[in-house]
C-alpha cells in the first residue's frame, strides 16, 4: 500500500474513532461498529510503521487482530443469540461472526505450521547430530 493511501486511512480512521467517542458518550452504549474505525487507523499506523519501527507495526497490527475478533465475536454472538430466540436479526452481524471464527483458525492454522515447522527442524538437527 503506497505511504500516502495509508497516510489517508490513518486520517479517515482518526476522524472516524472521534466520531464513535462522540456517539459512545451521547448514547451511553458501546457496539461491535465503534471498533472498525479504530481498527482503520491501527492498519495504517502499522503499515506507516512498517519499514522504520517493524516491532511497533507488529504491536499495532497485534492490537488490531484482537479487536477485530472482540468485535465480530461480540456482533455475531448476538446475532446468533436473537436467530436462534427467533426474534429479528442481523444478517451482516452474523456474516461477520463467521468470517472472525475463519480469521481465527486460519491463525490458529498458521501458528501450529510454524510451531510443527519449528519442531521438525529441531527434530532434523538432533539426528544430524547422532543424538
Amino acid at each position: 500500500m503506497s505511504r500516502r493511501i495509508s497516510q489517508g486511512a490513518l486520517a479517515v480512521g482518526s476522524i472516524g474513532v472521534l466520531i464513535d467517542l462522540v456517539d459512545v458518550i451521547g448514547s451511553g452504549h458501546l457496539e461491535p461498529h465503534h471498533a472498525f474505525a479504530a481498527l482503520v487507523a491501527l492498519g495504517a499506523g502499522g503499515e506507516l510503521l512498517k519499514e522504520r519501527r517493524p516491532g511497533a507495526a507488529r504491536v499495532l497490527y497485534a492490537v488490531a487482530s484482537v479487536l477485530l475478533v472482540v468485535a465480530g465475536s461480540v456482533a455475531g454472538y448476538r446475532a446468533w443469540a436473537s436467530l436462534r430466540a427467533g426474534t429479528g436479526h442481523d444478517w451482516l452481524g452474523l456474516a461477520l461472526g463467521v468470517l472472525v471464527v475463519l480469521y481465527v483458525a486460519v491463525g490458529a492454522g498458521r501458528l501450529l505450521a510454524r510451531v510443527s515447522g519449528r519442531a521438525s527442524k529441531s527434530r532434523g538437527h538432533a539426528d544430524m547430530l547422532g543424538e
